[in-house]
């Protein structure tokens, strides 16, 4: 019976000198073959492509021949069956010799040579494998390991001599695996790719005792088309002590690690060419002797999803303690742990990449269906809007917009629910001039399968496609009152049903109103409810006609036509002054609607690389209640010696004329009440 399962050794020997030495883990059985995928390949014809096998049954390491043309042989007795190894036994595939052991003192001079004994120095140097343990992966990261030694990953030590003494003593294995812990949550929290494969290799130098590592990404996976090479490789952090420089890992290291998938302790390096192979003759004069130097190299793989995309390398010089299987433990173990953070932090760069790519798309595409909430224009009504939609926006109060058609008012209302809470909901907008009072209440509450005519399926309404939301309702003064009564419950958070329904509907959507309609006059006509009214204007919003902020006209005139010429990359490249001048004199009813549509037909019209007031095509349309000629009038006219008082009366009287003396819809126009309007009325007359 074998004693100690997880210490068992295949030496390969090729004459009298041993080349590599394979570590035997249960669970995993060992392929001997000539293909070059095998766990240990024999270039030699009479091999088969895969000859023999080694593997763990019953508490026991056995061998058995795959039906080769050949045979295998164990010590000399060809098998016939599966066959148990016993210390020390031979196991030979045509020209190559294996001998099974259980632990490497058995057979291996002492690594430490007596300098009094010149023989013993040389012996050993010509008998000591480069190669001496190899690993697929940690115990210590396996669950079911008991009694491994702990090393301490977060505590520096003085010398590697003093962190030798204290990793020898064993430790349990939830210690081992609280250090680890640690260190995946310090690792984990580093944001960025370099920063966390320095702070690991830091550590485990620290644990190890080491002088000299460095963390290396590969220049393509391992399981790629296509050789790799080490010097291509990036170093993701490089760590050395005591003033010498750290040395890349020779590419036959990197090429044995991955040909067999599995970490390497190797000792000696730099005495055997054979493994260096081009390394050193690539290498400068000095570099050569740094390789020289060399005393003990491990090198572990860091693999997500079964492929290698990276390896941690530690060495120590000549001179300084030889790393140990121990120490490869835990540098497997630190491995894997690093693999998961650098690749958790390569995808977490590469989604920001694509987010802030689709933010930049999803940005050019709304300015595209101008939909972004663009404050164009340097005018202080157009910053005085603003300021109040930033001081709206973050509450849940109703808003109110007020303003003519086409000033911009859903720009307005979009931009109160991009800068409230629900900014990450839904935008609805609904002109509910635009349809009947039948189909508004469908529109707006939906309804159920066969509740009209044509109602052939149920159709959720605006309300609850807004809910979590923002709904916005355009010309609002054009609903029925019977829908504003219905409107007026959702208002006031009371739940509604759908057009041919029973089940009440509850929503959590917050309401933007918008009108160019005197709503007080409404009122007062009778033609829309006052209790409605009063529940919409929590806060209202003025949105200032085009003609009241001149000084936004051309800012916005020219964004147009950026717009225009990005989409196809002709048309005129600006304004001539007399198409300036036409359009800082004209009046623009329908605002900026209007001068966007002129914009447009200038663009389209043009024939030089400015654009004439011809092209504009100006209308001067007649809107009742605005002063508007059929000619252009000058901008600026001459000035007038007046005082504050006598401006104010005239403005008052003018404000009434317009409104045909109606006092409560003259205050509201003014902004100011209906008392204090009577009584600077009163005050005029005395």
């Amino acid at each position: 019976m074998q004693p100690n399962n997880s210490s068992a050794y295949l030496i390969i020997r090729q004459g009298h000198r041993w080349t590599d030495v394979f570590r035997l883990e249960p669970g995993r059985p060992l392929i001997i073959g000539r293909a070059s995928s095998n766990d240990i390949p024999v270039a030699d014809e009479r091999s088969s492509r895969k000859h023999a096998e080694v593997f763990f049954e019953e508490n026991d390491w056995k061998v058995r021949d795959l039906g080769s043309r050949n045979g295998t042989y164990v010590d000399g007795i060809r098998l016939d069956s599966a066959k148990t190894l016993a210390p020390g036994s031979q196991i030979t595939v045509a020209a190559c010799r294996m001998t099974f052991i259980h632990s490497l003192d058995d057979v291996v001079p002492p690594l430490e040579s007596d300098e009094s004994s010149p023989q013993t120095t040389s012996h050993t140097q010509a008998e000591i494998p480069a190669i001496i343990h190899r690993q697929s992966k940690s115990s210590i990261l396996d669950p079911a390991a008991l009694g491994l030694p702990g090393v301490d990953l977060k505590s520096p030590v003085s010398s590697p001599v003093a962190n030798r003494t204290a990793s020898s003593a064993p430790r349990s294995m939830p210690a081992i695996a609280t250090e680890l812990l640690q260190l995946a949550f310090d690792v984990a929290r580093e944001s960025s790719v370099s920063s966390a494969a320095e702070l690991a290799l830091n550590r485990l130098m620290t644990a190890t005792g080491c002088q000299a590592g460095g963390v290396i990404k590969l220049s393509q996976p391992s399981n790629t088309a296509g050789p790799i090479h080490a010097k291509e490789s990036q170093i993701l952090a490089a760590v050395q002590r005591q003033g010498k420089a750290y040395h890349p890992v020779a590419e036959t290291l990197v090429a044995n690690v991955l040909r067999d998938d599995t970490a390497i302790l190797a000792r000696n390096v730099g005495t055997d060419a054979n493994l260096l192979g081009s390394s050193i003759a690539s290498t400068s004069p000095s570099s050569a002797s740094h390789i020289m130097s060399t005393s003990s190299v491990i090198v572990a793989p860091m693999r997500i999803q079964d492929q290698t995309f990276g390896l941690i390398h530690l060495y120590s010089r000549t001179g300084e303690p030889d790393l140990t299987p121990d120490d490869l433990e835990i540098t497997l173990a630190v491995a894997d742990v690093l693999a998961v953070t650098l690749d958790n932090l390569s995808r977490q760069q590469s989604l920001e990449v694509k987010l802030k790519s689709s933010r930049n798309r999803i940005s050019e595409l709304e300015q595209q269906l101008g939909q972004s909430a663009e404050w164009i224009g340097p005018s202080l009504a157009l910053k005085q809007i603003r300021d109040q939609v930033q001081r709206v926006g973050p509450t849940h109060a109703t808003v109110l917009i007020r303003g003519e058609s086409g000033a911009g008012k859903e720009l307005v209302a979009r931009a109160i629910h991009d800068y409230s809470q629900r900014s990450n909901g839904p935008f609805v907008a609904l002109n509910c001039a635009a349809l009947t009072p039948t189909l508004l209440e469908s529109e707006l509450f939906g309804h159920e399968k066969g509740a009209f005519t044509g109602a052939t399926d149920r159709k959720i309404g605006k309300f609850e496609q807004a809910s979590g939301g923002t709904i916005m309702l355009d010309e609002l003064g054009e609903m029925s009152l019977e829908i504003q009564a219905k409107f007026l419950r959702v208002l006031e958070g009371k739940a509604f049903e759908r057009v041919g329904g029973s089940k009440p509907v509850q929503v959590d959507v917050r309401v933007i109103a918008a009108t160019n309609r005197d709503l007080e006059q409404a009122v007062s006509d009778g033609q829309f409810r006052s209790d409605l009214y009063f529940r919409l204007r929590v806060i209202e919003l003025r949105v200032p006609a085009l003609r009241q902020r001149p000084e936004d006209v051309m800012p916005l005139a020219e964004h147009f036509l950026q717009q225009f010429r990005s989409r196809s990359g002709h048309g005129p490249s600006g304004f001539s002054d007399r198409a300036k001048q036409a359009m800082l004199t004209y009046q623009w009813p329908g605002n900026v609607r209007e001068l966007r549509n002129c914009v447009e037909r200038a663009y389209v019209l043009a024939c030089g690389p400015l654009a004439e007031p011809e092209d504009l095509a100006l209308s001067y349309l007649h809107v009742p209640g605005q002063e508007h000629s059929n000619e252009p009038k000058p901008f600026a006219t001459s000035y007038q010696e007046k005082t504050i008082d006598a401006l104010e009366q005239e403005h008052i009287e003018a404000t009434l004329a317009y409104t045909g003396g109606q006092k409560n819809r003259a205050a509201a126009i003014l902004g100011i009440e209906r008392s204090t309007l009577d009584r600077k009325l009163k005050r005029f007359q005395g």
